[in-house]
């Protein structure tokens, strides 16, 4: 029989650090195309329902089957059916803005590019809000231990602390273009048990007194769960070879047309520009190799949203790329002035004259780093990434704008490839790498070479 007697209580109060721009959707576009969620008083604030929500799913996508399967799970979480239900384990409030914080709400300019001719498309020009990098929230979770249950809710509240720690969380939309990254506080973070056994700990619970209270240790809660997710990762290091823009629009008529994009006093390349191009490059590739399922190989690697098509499920790729910071020092920028020429007569186009301020590499020595990675990959996927990075790595793949003017080329300095207990290290000089590793990172190029007809 079923034993949910209440046996006491854990309670987690802390912080976490945006270390990503950030967007939880309001639902409104007063501001912009999609604006982000405000509480009552005008702050930012995470809805508690999205939080847990997120962490769920993470257990499910990070942690073994059997653990999934296993009825206290559920039990956990809670559950509504037809002739049953019970409550969750798990009590979250709202996350709040730290009040004693800056709010700093930018806009940020998105466009779809028709891959077949490299322009934008027809309507495809979007802006959205997004907090800065930096912001912090404050968030309270506690969880209910009973007598059937106690062990597998504690392992599970350890489990969580482990993920918000070892920033496996990602928060809110566009995750997989570098979103939404964020980190435990840990130093302004406090775990507390209380055991109802003790008086003491009934009364301090019922009077939320816990300014005196001791707290727990983490290492005190058991956790025997180990995250599983297979994932193949790349971290490049490479060098701007020239210039780069990747443009911001500007409303001031004192200031350039464009100027490179910025995230806080850094330039920064954002995920959704490299995995644009990225993606441009993966389908000609795709297609030049005549690939069987090429579309679902695209699809699943990048998702799909396609607007013209209600009917049409949005599908969430499994390829993850972070936005890339450049210190502003380390890249200066250059206002530069130019003209569009009118082909027939060679003179200027009337209110043909623009400016832009693209950003240029000061030094030999300054690197980029980017970091991309596939979660729950398959060999052919990885061989399809590799076959575009090398491109990236040659400077033949551009990113950002005016690419036909010679920006946004790279030449690539160093790459740590790591996939389950592997880990392959290519430098400029591809001399140095050895067979085994030459013939490691082939295998998956011929994956990919099976999927020919």
């Amino acid at each position: 029989m079923t034993n949910n007697t209440i046996k006491g209580k854990v309670l987690i109060v802390g912080q976490i650090e945006c270390l990503s721009p950030l967007h939880i959707g309001s639902g409104k576009s007063s501001c912009s195309d999609m604006d982000i969620a405000l509480d009552s008083a005008g702050s930012p604030v995470i809805p508690a329902t999205g939080f847990v929500g997120i962490l769920r799913h993470a257990f499910q996508d990070n942690f073994p089957q059997e653990f999934i399967s296993d009825k206290r799970f559920n039990n956990f979480w809670g559950y509504t059916l037809e002739s049953d239900g019970r409550q969750s384990a798990l009590c979250c409030s709202d996350l709040s803005f730290v009040d004693d914080e800056p709010q700093k709400i930018i806009i940020r300019d998105g466009i779809r590019i028709n891959n077949e001719n490299g322009i934008v498309k027809p309507g495809g020009k979007f802006d959205y809000e997004l907090l800065e990098r930096g912001s912090k929230f404050k968030f309270k979770m506690e969880f209910t231990l009973r007598e059937d249950d106690e062990d597998f809710v504690t392992n599970t509240a350890s489990a969580i602390y482990e993920l918000l720690r070892k920033q496996q969380i990602r928060l809110g939309a566009k995750t997989n273009n570098g979103l939404g990254k964020v980190k435990l506080i840990e130093n302004e973070t406090k775990l507390y048990s209380f055991d109802f056994t003790d008086k003491l700990d009934v009364l301090k619970w019922l009077t939320q007194n816990i300014e005196h209270k001791k707290p727990t240790a983490i290492e005190s809660l058991s956790n025997i769960f180990s995250v599983s997710k297979r994932r193949f990762c790349v971290d490049l290091t490479i060098k701007l070879m020239n210039s780069l823009i990747v443009k911001s629009a500007n409303n001031d008529p004192a200031l350039p047309d464009d100027t490179q994009l910025k995230s806080g006093d850094d330039w920064i390349i954002p995920g959704s520009s490299l995995k644009g191009a990225i993606r441009a490059r993966a389908e000609k590739i795709v297609n030049t190799l005549e690939l069987r399922n090429k579309e679902d190989l695209i699809t699943t690697l990048f998702g799909n949203v396609d607007d013209t098509k209600p009917s049409t499920k949005a599908i969430k790729g499994k390829m993850r790329i972070e936005e890339a910071t450049m210190n502003c020092v380390d890249f200066p920028s250059e206002l530069q002035a130019r003209t569009k020429i009118d082909r027939f007569t060679g003179g200027v186009i009337t209110g043909g004259l623009f400016d832009s301020m693209p950003i240029f590499n000061a030094s030999s020595d300054k690197t980029i780093a980017v970091r991309i990675e596939i979660e729950d990959y398959h060999r052919n996927e990885a061989g399809l990434l590799l076959l575009v990075i090398k491109d990236l790595w040659t400077g033949d793949l551009a990113v950002g704008g005016e690419k036909n003017i010679g920006r946004g080329a790279f030449e690539g300095r160093l790459a740590e490839i790591t996939w389950e207990d592997r880990r392959v290290t290519l430098e400029s000089d591809l001399s140095t790498l050895s067979e085994p590793d030459k013939k490691d990172l082939q295998s998956f190029i011929e994956a990919l070479n099976k999927e020919r007809p």
